[in-house]
């Protein structure tokens, strides 16, 4: 078998030429397309979009602020996924994307939403920030009291804090 490649080969050098010619010309179209980033996003576009309205509990946030944000924005356009989260004078609401809508068309899209389906007590004007999946790094340190131990700050970790942030 590899005998008769070796021929065909041989025999046939245009073809090989002019095939080894298309496969070049190939990679140099491919070459030229190629998008190169210094720190490339593999995550779709996120919006993180949050309330304030000190004094008001976690329970008061969700009913006045968060669900009202919720539903009006789940009919924007390329909207995947709503997520939310209310603390005490805060209402925070992540709106995930499809993969490959311009993150200044889902802002555009989100704000238009906000001002159209949405009236917050107070005239109050939500704020909307970019948020990347690959830029989300944050450090922090639990301190608690001398008596409290180690075991306890991990299981504060593990069952408090981890929660709150995700």
């Amino acid at each position: 078998m590899i005998k008769s490649i070796l021929e065909f080969g041989l025999t046939r050098s245009a073809i090989i030429v002019l095939g080894l010619m298309v496969f070049c010309a190939a990679g140099l179209v491919a070459f030229t397309r190629l998008n190169v980033e210094a720190y490339p996003n593999p995550a779709p576009v996120i919006l993180e979009i949050t309330a304030q309205a000190p004094g008001l509990s976690a329970e008061e946030m969700e009913k006045y602020y968060t669900i009202p944000m919720e539903v009006g924005l789940y009919p924007t356009p390329g909207v995947v996924n709503i997520r939310s989260t209310s603390f005490y004078g805060l209402s925070f609401v992540r709106v995930t994307f499809k993969y490959g809508i311009d993150y200044y068309f889902a802002l555009q899209q989100a704000s238009i939403s906000l001002q159209q389906n949405v009236t917050l007590p107070g005239n109050l004007v939500p704020t909307i920030q970019a948020s990347s999946l690959v830029g989300e790094i944050y450090r922090y340190q639990i301190v608690g009291p001398p008596h409290f131990g180690l075991t306890n700050l991990r299981t504060l970790q593990d069952y408090v804090v981890t929660r709150r942030l995700l």
